[in-house]
């Protein structure tokens, strides 16, 4: 049973394409003259190696920004995935089939909505990738262009920036985000990513950021202001140690997500 109707793939141009599964993730395809490259594998409840395979037939190498369910449940698709050695832990939890099948139970509302079938979200449960190791400084030649990896550490510990050099566009995954989460017992501390932020904006010069969700590209003067609000959080320090916090304007977003108690 493949169901390859809830992917929306949009062109970005330049040898560049959104996959967006049912709204949930967005996941990026480079094509070089000789190979292509997937960025991020979405939940997993698409077929999503049938979708590549219907856009290039070229070896395609498959890369994950952070392992976080949405982001690297989709490997399952594939025979082999890489991330980074400190997401590695992260990652194998994420593939036991009984977190796996909960975290699937989650996306039940937009499951329905988008008519995939109930046994259809399960139909790879129980299979797994191979995880290779992948860090700051590797590349990836596709011909013609090079994925080139960042070290962003922040919203995980082993979160990764991929920049392609004929565009020059980066892919950040969650690490930049409308909705900035560093609250979850993976992430990082503020200061940590604040680093990672300014990192990405200074790799990133006038060329498109694309981040794990919402519109693309991500709009650089978000990702300005969620720099200023992290400045002044860690110039403001430690506070309780239990509390969950929201840094954010007037709006809704962009914010930042955070543990008082872990900023610096």
């Amino acid at each position: 049973m493949k169901h390859r109707t809830d992917i929306e793939i949009e062109d970005l141009g330049g040898g560049i394409k959104r996959l967006s599964e049912f709204g949930l993730v967005n996941c990026f395809l480079v094509e070089g003259s000789e190979k292509a490259c997937l960025i991020d594998t979405g939940a997993g409840i698409a077929d999503l190696a049938a979708v590549v395979k219907t856009i290039t037939n070229k070896p395609l190498t498959v890369l994950i920004t952070h392992a976080h369910e949405d982001h690297l449940g989709g490997g399952v698709w594939f025979k082999e995935v890489y991330v980074h050695p400190a997401d590695l832990k992260t990652a194998k939890l994420y593939f036991n089939p009984f977190v796996k099948m909960g975290f699937l139970r989650m996306q039940n509302k937009k499951r329905k909505r988008h008519a995939i079938p109930y046994r259809a979200a399960f139909q790879r449960v129980y299979h797994r990738p191979r995880l290779l190791p992948v860090n700051e400084g590797d590349t990836f030649d596709l011909g013609g262009r090079t994925i080139e990896t960042y070290f962003t550490p922040g919203h995980s510990a082993g979160s990764l920036t991929f920049r392609d050099s004929l565009t020059g566009a980066l892919f950040a995954g969650d690490h930049v985000n409308q909705y900035t989460t560093l609250h979850y017992l993976c992430a990082s501390s503020v200061e940590t990513w604040l680093n990672s932020a300014k990192k990405t904006l200074s790799l990133a010069g006038d060329a498109p950021i694309y981040s794990g969700h919402g519109e693309a590209p991500f709009p650089r003067q978000e990702l300005q202001t969620l720099i200023a609000w992290g400045e002044e959080l860690v110039a403001e320090g430690n506070k309780k140690p239990s509390k969950t916090a929201v840094k954010r304007g007037e709006q809704k977003y962009p914010c930042i997500v955070y543990k008082t108690g872990k900023v610096v």
